[in-house]
C-alpha cells in the first residue's frame, strides 16, 4: 500500500516511517524545503516530496496516487505563537482533507495525530483516569487548534466518506529526551527548566518563593534534577510514552477495519510517580537531585482500554527502560 505521512520526520513519524517499511508498504513523506532531519527518514521505500501544509497548490504532489494518510504533521506549542499554531495544524488540516476530497473513494485509512491536550485545562481532569469520553475542555491555542482538526475530520466523514480514525497521545519522547537538560519536557525534570517555568508562574506561593531562592543558589550548569512535592508532601503521578510503542499502535489503525469512526487513546501502559522516575535517572546517571515545594503537583492518567480491547493495542516499553536504554547508548558514543 502506498502511505502518506506528513510529519514523517519527527520523533513520532520517523518511527511510524521505519514500521511502515518493515510490513513491506511504500512511504511518501511530505517533508518542508530543507527540512535538517529528513536524513532520519531518506533511503529505500521511500519517496520525499516537498511541501507545506500552509500552502495547498504543494500538496497536490503528495496526495496523488496514495492510498492511506497518516497526518502527524502539527506545530506543538512549545515556541510558537497562536497564529502558527492556527495556520500549521487547522489551516494546514483543512488544506490537506480538500486535497484529499478528489480521492477519497482509494482512500482506506485518514489517521489525524490528536492529542490529550484535548481534555487539559489548570484545573485537571474531571476524572482519572481519563478515557475517550472525557468532555474536551481546553483553554489554550494548542489544544484549540486539535479540537477543530478533530471535528473537521469528522465533517469530512461525513461528507466525502474519508474513513478518519483518530489517535489521541499524551508526552510521547525519544529516549534521549530524557537525558536531555534542554529538552521539550525539562521543565518537569531538570532544574534549569523547572526554575525557569516556576519563575514563570504569576502569584507564586509563600513556599514556591522559598523554592525559587533555593534553587537560584544551585549551580544550573551540571545535571541537576527536581524532585516536586505540594505543600502536603504528596508528588505528582505523569506517564510518557515510548514513540516506538505509538508507531505499532499506529499502523492497527491501518490493519482493524473496526478503528474507523472511533478515537482511541495510545499511550504508556500506565503511569508512573514523579520522584520514582527522578530517583531512577539518579541512579543511572549518578546525577543528582533536589527536592523541593510547590503549590500544586500534576496528577495524569489516560486509560488505553479501549485500544487494547478493540485494536490489540499493548506497549511494553516504559520510561524506566527508556531512561536505561538512553544511557547505554550515551555511554557507547
Amino acid at each position: 500500500m502506498k502511505i502518506l505521512v506528513t510529519g514523517a520526520t519527527g520523533r513520532i513519524g520517523s518511527r511510524l516511517v521505519a514500521e511502515l517499511l518493515r510490513r513491506n508498504h511504500q512511504v511518501r513523506a511530505l517533508v518542508m524545503p530543507a527540512d535538517p532531519l529528513r536524513t532520519r527518514i531518506e533511503g529505500p521505500g521511500v519517496e520525499i516530496v516537498e511541501g507545506q501544509l500552509t500552502e495547498r497548490d504543494s500538496l497536490q504532489p503528495a496526495v496523488e496516487g496514495v492510498e492511506a494518510v497518516y497526518h502527524l504533521g502539527a506545530h506543538l506549542p512549545q515556541g510558537r505563537t497562536s497564529d502558527e499554531i492556527f495556520a500549521t495544524n487547522v489551516v494546514g488540516t483543512y488544506n490537506l482533507l480538500e486535497s484529499l476530497v478528489p480521492h477519497a473513494n482509494r482512500i482506506s485509512r485518514f489517521v489525524l495525530a490528536s492529542t490529550d491536550n484535548v481534555y487539559w485545562n489548570p484545573n485537571g481532569a474531571l476524572y482519572l483516569p481519563v478515557d475517550e469520553q472525557h468532555p474536551r475542555i481546553n483553554d489554550d491555542p494548542y489544544g484549540m487548534s486539535k479540537i477543530l482538526c478533530e471535528d473537521m475530520c469528522w465533517n469530512y466523514m461525513r461528507r466525502c466518506g474519508l474513513p478518519v480514525t483518530i489517535p489521541r497521545f499524551g508526552v510521547t519522547l525519544a529516549r534521549e529526551e530524557l537525558l536531555n537538560p534542554t529538552s521539550i519536557w525539562a521543565d518537569k525534570l531538570y532544574l534549569p527548566g523547572f526554575l525557569k517555568a516556576l519563575k514563570s508562574k504569576p502569584g507564586l506561593s509563600p513556599e514556591e518563593q522559598e523554592t525559587v531562592e533555593n534553587l537560584e543558589d544551585l549551580d544550573p550548569r551540571d545535571p541537576r534534577l527536581v524532585i516536586a512535592y505540594d505543600t502536603q508532601g504528596v508528588v505528582g503521578t505523569e506517564m510518557v510514552n515510548d514513540p516506538r510503542n505509538l508507531a505499532e499502535g499506529l499502523l492497527l489503525l491501518l490493519e482493524k477495519k473496526i478503528a474507523v469512526g472511533k478515537v482511541f487513546h495510545l499511550m504508556a501502559a500506565q503511569p508512573f510517580a514523579h520522584d520514582q522516575l527522578l530517583r531512577h535517572i539518579s541512579k543511572v546517571t549518578g546525577w543528582p537531585y533536589v527536592e523541593v515545594t510547590v503549590s500544586k503537583v500534576v496528577n495524569w492518567e489516560l486509560s488505553i482500554a479501549k485500544a487494547r480491547t478493540m485494536l490489540g493495542y499493548n506497549p511494553t516499553r516504559d520510561v524506566f527502560q527508556m531512561v536505561d536504554e538512553a544511557w547505554a547508548s550515551k555511554a557507547v558514543q
